[in-house]
């Protein structure tokens, strides 16, 4: 049997990544039990309910205003810097000449010819 390895290369344990991994799995568990747990009390679920509804209404606020003040600092900065364009160039399309289709698989038959 051949060894197909390459003999410049180096293997390092992945325990303490796998040991992470397991960690991050129990404590997802944990934390969705902790959420089902807390849930099953009365008044929970609708004062969650309340709380995200108040981030929510904030943040969609806080993306708004922030987009007005884009809006209305755009129009100034527009207006000071103008257009850019270049001198003496057609941008007619009657220059434009069409492309013939190709493939890379043609490019290799045109190679071995």
């Amino acid at each position: 049997m051949v060894n197909m390895d390459a003999t410049n290369t180096e293997r390092k344990k992945t325990g303490p990544s796998a040991l992470m991994l397991l960690v991050l799995v129990v404590a997802v568990a944990v934390l969705i039990g902790l959420a089902v747990y807390a849930l099953t009390f009365p008044g929970v679920l609708e004062s969650l309910v309340t709380v995200g509804l108040v981030v929510l209404g904030v943040a969609v606020a806080v993306i708004v205003i922030v987009y007005v003040v884009m809006l209305i600092i755009a129009v100034p900065m527009y207006a000071y810097k103008g257009e850019s364009y270049q001198k003496d160039v057609s941008y007619d399309l009657k220059g434009v000449k069409s492309v013939k289709e190709k493939s890379s698989e043609d490019d290799e038959e045109e190679e071995q010819k």
